[in-house]
């Protein structure tokens, strides 16, 4: 009884231990865009807290809460995380869990930057925002009108939310701040949070924004001079749209078989073609996101309070050469920071 009572105390203070990291990486990851473990070593944190607790609350948090003082947003839709996959097999279940007879994806590039919510009244930028806990983020919104490509007015005169990540391309990287910064994902969400303005490090000038998805208000929620929202059955249609409207977009296969096997061999195909080509990119991709297509489907399926069912996130194997060591330095107190490495 002795052994049993102390292995349910040591799996709790696990759990504890679990949520409590998985709460601080995060706040460091999004919010202080200091990272003190990969995106592998968050992962395996979180599925071991998953298999230990698996219906613990930090496991449906999504991102972090945004920093006290900082302008707050509320997101008038969720921005939500996506369900990871590392391994064929998972491709392949996830592609059996959701075709329902409906054999069409898209699949896009898993940019490593930070996701931002552009707001548009009337066609005119109004707000952009971080996803913060997801449903509510940071107002950024002077920043993102300094950004390179951010239109103040779509060619559209309706309301929307647009959906995307912002990044900073690799060649701007190497050129003006390699020196300063361990990778472009921590400066771009540095710069979009002004980290790094004080000391010249970075410049929302030199950021971009890809859109991935777009949402539309419903007649409550919409300018009462807004026209109607056009109609899309492929999610295909959105991102060609996006692009009509004057946003750039991340690039995107459309991918569909005649049975589960061989549109799992597709997406396969384009998971492979990204992952031999990720060195030439222009922005950092870490992996690929594949998406039902069509939107009736996607909403038979529904979403969790974590990630939507319809859509999956395949990430790329950890490249095996470090190639900067960023060494630590003691914090007051006398804790010290981990090292950090970029790979």
């Amino acid at each position: 009884m002795g052994s049993t009572h102390s292995d349910e105390g040591t799996s709790e203070a696990r759990v504890d231990w679990l949520a409590e990291q998985l709460e601080r990486h995060s706040d460091l990851y999004y919010n202080k865009a200091e990272p003190e473990i990969s995106d592998a070593d968050f992962d395996a944190l979180r599925d071991e807290l998953q298999l230990l607790s698996p219906n613990h609350p930090q496991l449906s948090r999504v991102g972090s809460d945004p920093p006290p003082g900082s302008e707050k947003v509320d997101h008038l839709f969720r921005m939500m995380s996506l369900d990871k996959a590392n391994s064929d097999e998972e491709v392949s279940h996830f592609v059996s869990e959701t075709t329902a007879n409906g054999r069409r994806f898209v699949c896009q590039p898993k940019l490593d930057g930070s996701a931002l919510s552009l707001e548009y009244r009337r066609g005119r930028l109004i707000r952009a925002a971080t996803r913060g806990n997801g449903r509510r983020g940071e107002d950024v919104t002077a920043k993102a009108r300094r950004m390179m490509n951010v239109p103040e007015k779509l060619g559209w005169d309706g309301d929307c939310h647009v959906r995307g990540e912002v990044v900073m391309p690799l060649q701007v990287f190497r050129e003006k701040y390699s020196e300063v910064a361990p990778n472009p994902r921590n400066l771009a969400a540095g710069a979009l949070r002004q980290k790094y303005a004080d000391a010249g490090k970075g410049s929302p000038r030199d950021l971009q924004f890809l859109a991935y998805g777009v949402e539309f208000p419903s007649d409550k929620d919409r300018h009462p001079d807004s026209p109607e929202p056009p109609e899309f059955k492929l999610d295909s249609e959105i991102i060609s749209w996006i692009g009509e409207m004057g946003i750039q977009v991340a690039g995107n296969h459309v991918v569909s078989g005649d049975d589960d096997t061989t549109t799992t061999e597709s997406i396969l195909a384009v998971t492979r073609e990204w992952l031999e080509s990720r060195d030439s990119a222009d922005w950092e991709i870490d992996g690929v996101v594949i998406k039902l297509d069509r939107l009736d489907k996607r909403g038979l399926l529904g979403e969790t309070a974590h990630h939507p069912r319809w859509a999956l996130a395949w990430k790329f194997p950890a490249e095996e050469a470090v190639t900067v060591l960023w060494t630590s330095s003691g914090r007051p107190g006398g804790r010290a920071t981990s090292p950090r490495f970029r790979v």
